[in-house]
């Protein structure tokens, strides 16, 4: 829309991660039907990783229980360390990533699954209703949009907003910043340290220090 930013924003506050929360969580309380309280709960899980792992959304709806666990020979799983994902955007470079996970992670998944257990590990964590198929790009937006909007968050947030929160705390809690925007060059695959800073709002964040730090 002319004169309007499109621009997508991180979750810059935990205030805002917490209100996040709390929609998925209502949502779950307030389900009508069986259905309607897996699908929230599909949707919580949904933010909680998609939060933890920094991946683009297209590379998070395909995400399957096979990347997180490993079958052992007596039926149990297990969480694997890391999985060695390949991001649709770089398969043409044949560049790799891995992906840890964190225990907001485990716990997330491992909430969801002690309500509905995997029955296959090949099945897509978020599903279509639709079928066996994961959900869309812009369903993944949706999700995303319309719970930032219930939880009165301002500013414009999508489906890439996950990936750009992950990158902006990862930075936020570090103790050596610069250390922590050339390793995030790297996850993100950026040219510079400068295109990861501008990513993930860093320098919004500057340039508004640097208008309150003068008063002519």
């Amino acid at each position: 829309v002319a004169g309007k930013d499109s621009e997508v924003y991180a979750f810059r506050t935990k205030e805002e991660i917490s209100a996040m929360i709390q929609v998925f969580d209502k949502h779950i309380e307030e389900a009508e039907s069986s259905v309607k309280r897996q699908i929230a709960c599909r949707n919580k899980m949904l933010f909680l990783v998609g939060m933890n792992v920094g991946i683009r959304g297209s590379d998070l709806r395909t995400l399957k229980w096979s990347f997180f666990f490993d079958q052992k020979d007596d039926g149990t799983l297990e969480f694997k360390r890391f999985y060695t994902l390949q991001p649709m955007k770089q398969r043409k470079q044949k560049k790799f990533v891995k992906l840890y996970f964190n225990q907001t992670v485990k716990t997330a998944i491992n909430n969801y699954v002690a309500e509905y257990p995997i029955e296959n590990l090949d099945s897509y964590l978020f599903f279509s209703r639709k079928g066996d198929e994961p959900i869309t790009v812009q369903g993944l937006w949706g999700i995303i949009k319309g719970a930032a909007i219930e939880a009165g968050i301002k500013q414009n947030i999508g489906s890439h907003s996950l990936r750009k929160s992950f990158g902006y705390w990862c930075w936020h809690e570090s103790e050596d910043k610069n250390k922590a925007l050339v390793i995030l060059q790297q996850l993100f695959n950026h040219s510079s340290t400068q295109i990861t800073a501008r990513y993930i709002g860093i320098l919004d964040d500057e340039i508004e220090d640097m208008f309150n730090s003068i008063e002519l």
